[in-house]
C-alpha cells in the first residue's frame, strides 16, 4: 500500500495547477459559478471522508493516485482503457471489474477537483462502457465459435444504447439501457436451426458479463427492457419484428426514448441501416395531427400536479425524479423535438445540453430559458454524481440523514449545508417554473393529489405514492396494466387516437377509483370491463366529454364487479349514464312498450335485437338505480315487468315466423309463467318457467305445429344474437314435465291436473298468471281454467306429508352450497315458499295471488296463522329478497363473505339497514333459525 505521503511527492507542477480546482459552485449572490483552489491532499481527504465507496476505492487503488502524480487523468484514462485487450472470458469480466473501479476513483477524483467538468465526466464514463462492450462481444463471440471477424464478431448482430448511455451522459452509477438486434437474413451462426435460443444465450452472456456481482464487483448494471414489448419478446429482438412493433404500437416515449439511441456494438453497418430506415421514421415525423401533438405533450403533462413545489425540500428530494429535476429539463427537450424534430433535423441531437442550445439557436425556446436550464442541468448532474458517490448506488435522492447531508455537501465543495440545499431548492424552482410554463394552456394529466406517469418499463416511485394517496394497494399492477393498454396491449387500445384518448383519460380513471373507497376493486373492475371491449374510441371520447358518466360507472364497477363483462359486450349502455335524468326519472315499463319499438313488416332476427337492446338498457337502468339508491323494493316487481313486455312483443313475431316456415297456426295459444316469473319476483339471475298453453278444438292446428311455436318463443328468448340473449328459459314444470309435449292443449292441462298431478305441481301453479296470449279472450279463459283447476284436489291429511317429502327431495337433489344460500339453505327462503303454499292449497281460497308475499299477506287477513308469526315470515321475505336481488347483480355464482369484495358487503349493509356486515349476518343466521322452526311448526 502506497502512502499517500509519497503520492504527494510525486505531483508535477502541471497537474498540482490543475488539480488544485474544485468542483464549480453555484453563488446564488452573483448567479455565477465559482473556481475557489484546494489542495490534492484535501481533495484526498475530502473524498476518503465524505464517500465510504470513494475511501474503500482509495485504500484498493493507490496506483491511479500515484498515476495522476505524472500523467494528466486523459492519459491515465487511456492507460486504463489499454489494459482490456481481448482475453479469454473469464480473465475479461475479472479484468473489466477492476478497471471500472479504477475509472470511478480517476472519474471521482477528476470531478471532485474541477479537472474535469460533468460533461467530461460522462464522456469518461461512456467511452469506458463502449470498450466493455467491444470487448466482451468480442470475447463471447469467441466463445461460442461465431463465424465473424475482430472487427464485427457477431455479423447481422447489433446493440443499441439508449438513455444516458446512448448519449454518451453516463452518470457515475448509472444502468445502462441497451436493446439487442439481430437481422434475421443476415446473422451468421455456428447452427442457424437454433438461432434465436443461440442470440439468447448470447445476450444473456453478454449481460452476466456486464452485470454480474462476484468477489470482484461488477461493471454495469444493465436494464433491456426497453425493447419491443419485453412481455412478449426475447431478450434478442428480430429487426423485422422491432419494424412491425414501432409501426403499429410504438408509443410516444419510445420515440423520446429512441432519440438517444446509438450503436454500442456488433455489427455497424446492420445498426446503421435500422437505425436510418426504421429508427428514424418513427422517431421523426415530418407532419402531426393534432391530436398526435397533443399525445406528445402527455410526457410532459402526466407529472404535473401534487404539492406545491414552493414546499419542497432539498433533504429527501430526488433529483432526478422529482419536481424541478432532471427529467424535467430532459423532457422539456424531448417533447419540443419530438414535435418539431420531423421537419428541423437540427433539432436531432442526443445529448440535453445540445438540445437546450439548438432550441434557443433556432427561436424555438427562449434563450434566457435555455441558459438558466443549461446551468441548472450542471447543478443537478454534479448532485446527482455525489449521490451516487457515496455508495456506488442507482440513487437519485439527496438524503435525509444529517451526516450524510453534511458529508455530500462537502464533496459539492460547500461547508454550510443550509446555504447549499437553499441553492439546490433555488434550481429545483427555476427547472420547474420553466417546465410548467411549457404548453401551459394544455390539460393537465396529473392528479390532485400527484403525478401519474404511465411511460418507461416500471412504475415510478412518484407515481406509487400517487396511488397510495388514494388508497390503492396494488399500484404496481395497476400501473403495469395501464401501461399495458397504454401500449396498445388490448382490442379496444390497438389504434393511435384509443391510446391517444386513454392517455388522458386516466387520470380521471383513477381518481374515480379513488373516489369509491374501494379503489383496488374498482380499477379491476373497470379493468375487466375496458379489457373485453372491442373498440374504445368512442366509448373513450363519450367518457372524456362526459366526466359524470364516467364517475357512475366505475362507482357502479365497484359495487357490482359482475356487470362489467355485461357492460363490455354492450358498451352503448353506458350512453344512458350521461343523461341528467337517468337516475330519477321513474320506470314506465307496461306489457306493450317494447311492442311499440317494433317496425311493421320487421323481420325475426332484427325483432328479437331491437327488443333485447331495450330489455338490456332497461336492465341496465334498474341496476344503476338500485346501486345508487339501494332500495330493492319493489325489484322483482320490476324485472318481471320487463320479462313480460319481452315476451309480449315476442309472443306475436314468433308466431309470424312460424307460420312463415311451417304455414297458418289456427287457434289461440297463451305463455302461462310460473315460479319467480308468475310471482313478479325475478332478479337478474332468474331464468323463466313457462308453459305454452294452446286452445284444442276442430279449427285449431295439431300439437306438432304449437311444438314448432314453442320453439320459435324459446328461441326468441334464448337464442345468442349480435345483442346477447335475453333469458334461459326451464320448461320442466309443463304437464308430464320433460317427458310430455312442449306445447299444452287446454283440455290435456285440465285432465292432467285432474288425474295425474303432484302435489308438488299443485304448488308450483299456485305461482302462475298468463304472461302473454293471442287474444284477451284466451287470457281471461286460460285465468279461469287454472283457478279452477287449483280447486279441484282434495288433499286432505296427504298434504302436509306430500309437502314434507318433497321438501325433502329438494333438500337431497338441490342442498345449498352453504348458509348463504338464500334459497336452499335451512330455513331460507324456499322454506318460506313453501309454508305459503301450503297453507293456500290447504285452505283453497278462491282467489290465489301468485306472489309470495300476496299469498302471505292473505294468510294475515284470513288468520290461518297468528299475526306474530305471519309478520315474522313477512318480514323474514323481503329481507330475503332484498338479499337476493343486491347478490343478483353484484356477485356471480356463490356469495362467499369470506372472500367477498367489501364493496358487496357494503351494499348489502345498505339495502338492509343494517349497522354493519357482521350484524347482518348474525340477524340473518337468527332469521334462518326461526324460519326453520316456522316451518317444522306449520307443516306437520
Amino acid at each position: 500500500m502506497i502512502e499517500f505521503k509519497k503520492v504527494k511527492e510525486k505531483k508535477d507542477a502541471l497537474f498540482e495547477q490543475r488539480i488544485g480546482k474544485v468542483l464549480p459552485i453555484y453563488n446564488a449572490e452573483t448567479g455565477r459559478l465559482i473556481l475557489p483552489n484546494k489542495s490534492f491532499d484535501n481533495i484526498i481527504n475530502s473524498a476518503r471522508n465524505s464517500a465510504p465507496y470513494l475511501s474503500m476505492l482509495i485504500d484498493k487503488w493507490p496506483d491511479v493516485t500515484v498515476a495522476l502524480g505524472t500523467k494528466s487523468p486523459e492519459t491515465v484514462f487511456s492507460d486504463l482503457l489499454k489494459h482490456i485487450q481481448p482475453l479469454s472470458l473469464f480473465e475479461l469480466n475479472i479484468t473489466l471489474r477492476h478497471v471500472k473501479q479504477k475509472v470511478h476513483l480517476l472519474a471521482a477524483l477528476c470531478d471532485l477537483a474541477g479537472v474535469w467538468d460533468w460533461t467530461q465526466v460522462c464522456q469518461y464514463l461512456s467511452d469506458f462502457a463502449d470498450r466493455a462492450m467491444q470487448m466482451l462481444i468480442t470475447a463471447i463471440a469467441q466463445d461460442m465459435e461465431f463465424d465473424g471477424t475482430q472487427d464485427n464478431p457477431v455479423p447481422g448482430l447489433f446493440v443499441l444504447a439508449l438513455g444516458k448511455y446512448g448519449a454518451c451522459e453516463l452518470n457515475y452509477s448509472s444502468d445502462i439501457d441497451l436493446i439487442v438486434f439481430y437481422d434475421p437474413e443476415r446473422v451468421k451462426l455456428p447452427n442457424p436451426a437454433r438461432a434465436e435460443r443461440t442470440l439468447i444465450r448470447f445476450v444473456r452472456k453478454l449481460m452476466r458479463g456486464f452485470d454480474e456481482v462476484s468477489e470482484h464487483g461488477y461493471v454495469f448494471r444493465t436494464d433491456l427492457r426497453l425493447r419491443p414489448d419485453p412481455r412478449a419478446t426475447t431478450v434478442a429482438v428480430s429487426t423485422r419484428t422491432a419494424e412491425r412493433y414501432y409501426e403499429s404500437l410504438g408509443q410516444n416515449w419510445e420515440r423520446a426514448a429512441m432519440i438517444k439511441a446509438r450503436a454500442v456494438g456488433g455489427d455497424r453497418a446492420v445498426a446503421d441501416t435500422f437505425i436510418k430506415d426504421v429508427l428514424t421514421p418513427f422517431i421523426w415525423r415530418r407532419s402531426m395531427d393534432f391530436h398526435a401533438i397533443d399525445d406528445v405533450h402527455s410526457i410532459k403533462r402526466q407529472i404535473q400536479g401534487g404539492a406545491n413545489p414552493e414546499d419542497i425540500k432539498a433533504a429527501g428530494h430526488d433529483v432526478k425524479l422529482g419536481v424541478g429535476g432532471i427529467r424535467e429539463i430532459e423532457f422539456f427537450v424531448q417533447v419540443q423535438q419530438l414535435i418539431l424534430g420531423g421537419r428541423n433535423p437540427q433539432l436531432r441531437t442526443r445529448r440535453t445540453i445540445e438540445g437546450l442550445q439548438v432550441l434557443a439557436e433556432g427561436g424555438f425556446t427562449d434563450p434566457e430559458s435555455a441558459r438558466i436550464l443549461q446551468d441548472n442541468y450542471a447543478v443537478l448532474r454534479n448532485a446527482e454524481h455525489r449521490i451516487q458517490m457515496y455508495a456506488d448506488e442507482q440513487s437519485h435522492t439527496w438524503p435525509k440523514d444529517d451526516k450524510q447531508r453534511k458529508q455530500l455537501t462537502a464533496l459539492s465543495g460547500y461547508e454550510d449545508v443550509e446555504k447549499f440545499e437553499a441553492n439546490l431548492k433555488r434550481t429545483f424552482l427555476q427547472v420547474h417554473h420553466i417546465y410548467r410554463d411549457l404548453f401551459a394552456g394544455a390539460e393537465d394529466l396529473s392528479t390532485k393529489k400527484g403525478s401519474l406517469v404511465f411511460t418507461g418499463v416500471e412504475p415510478e416511485a412518484i407515481t406509487l405514492q400517487t396511488f397510495a394517496e388514494y388508497g390503492f394497494e396494488r399500484g404496481s399492477e395497476i400501473w403495469q396494466i395501464m401501461a399495458d393498454w397504454l401500449g396498445g396491449r388490448m382490442p379496444a387500445t390497438r389504434t393511435e387516437r384509443a391510446r391517444e384518448l386513454l392517455t388522458r383519460l386516466a387520470p380521471r380513471i383513477i381518481e374515480a377509483c379513488g373516489a369509491t373507497g374501494t379503489p383496488d376493486i374498482a380499477f379491476f373492475s373497470f379493468a375487466e370491463f375496458a379489457t373485453k371491449l372491442n373498440a374504445g374510441v368512442t366509448l373513450f371520447s363519450l367518457l372524456l366529454q362526459q366526466p359524470t358518466a364516467l364517475s357512475s360507472l366505475i362507482d357502479m364497477l365497484a359495487m357490482a364487479p359482475k356487470l362489467a363483462q355485461q357492460l363490455s359486450a354492450r358498451p352503448n349502455l353506458i350512453d344512458a349514464l350521461t343523461s341528467p335524468e337517468f337516475f330519477n326519472a321513474k320506470m314506465k315499463i307496461t306489457p306493450n312498450c317494447y311492442s311499440a319499438l317494433i317496425p311493421a313488416d320487421t323481420d325475426f332476427e332484427t325483432t328479437m335485437n331491437i327488443v333485447r337492446r331495450a330489455v338490456h338498457e332497461d336492465q341496465f337502468m334498474f341496476t344503476a338505480r338500485l346501486l345508487r339508491r339501494t332500495n330493492p323494493t319493489g325489484a322483482g316487481e320490476i324485472l318481471s315487468n320487463i320479462a313480460e313486455a319481452a315476451i309480449t312483443a315476442l309472443l306475436p313475431i314468433a308466431a309470424k315466423e312460424a307460420e312463415r316456415i311451417y304455414g297458418p297456426i289456427k287457434g289461440d295459444f297463451a305463455v302461462l309463467g310460473l315460479g319467480k316469473l308468475g310471482g313478479r319476483e325475478l332478479s337478474l339471475q332468474s331464468d323463466l318457467d313457462i308453459m305454452l298453453i294452446y286452445e284444442d278444438g276442430a279449427n285449431s292446428s295439431d300439437r306438432d305445429t304449437f311444438n314448432k311455436l314453442t320453439r320459435r318463443i324459446i328461441t326468441s328468448l334464448s337464442s345468442i344474437t349480435a345483442e346477447g340473449m335475453l333469458y334461459e328459459v326451464d320448461m320442466a314444470l309443463r304437464p308430464s314435465g320433460r317427458a310430455g309435449p312442449l306445447a299444452v292443449s287446454t283440455s290435456a292441462f285440465e285432465k292432467y291436473y285432474c288425474e295425474d298431478a303432484w302435489t308438488w305441481e299443485f304448488m308450483a301453479l299456485s305461482r302462475s298468471r298468463v304472461v302473454a296470449a293471442s287474444s284477451p279472450e284466451f287470457t281471461a279463459k286460460l285465468e279461469n281454467v287454472t283457478a279452477k283447476t287449483l280447486q279441484i284436489k282434495n288433499y286432505g291429511d296427504d298434504l302436509a306429508k306430500d309437502v314434507l317429502n318433497m321438501h325433502q327431495r329438494l333438500q337431497n337433489e338441490k342442498p345449498g352450497f352453504g348458509i348463504w344460500d338464500i334459497k336452499n339453505t335451512a330455513g331460507g327462503l324456499r322454506d318460506i315458499e313453501f309454508i305459503a303454499q301450503f297453507l293456500i292449497l290447504k285452505h283453497q281460497p278462491k282467489i290465489i295471488p301468485p306472489a309470495t308475499l300476496d299469498m302471505l299477506a292473505l294468510v294475515r287477513d284470513e288468520k290461518w296463522l297468528t299475526g306474530a308469526l305471519v309478520r315474522t315470515l313477512l318480514k323474514t321475505a323481503r329481507f330475503y329478497h332484498t338479499l337476493q336481488q343486491v347478490l343478483a347483480i353484484t356477485v356471480s355464482g356463490n356469495f362467499d363473505p369470506d372472500t367477498a369484495p367489501i364493496s358487496v358487503k357494503n351494499l348489502l349493509v345498505s339495502a338492509t339497514q343494517e349497522q354493519s356486515f357482521e350484524t347482518l349476518e348474525q340477524n340473518y343466521i337468527g332469521v334462518c333459525a326461526e324460519i326453520s322452526d316456522a316451518f317444522r311448526q306449520i307443516i306437520r
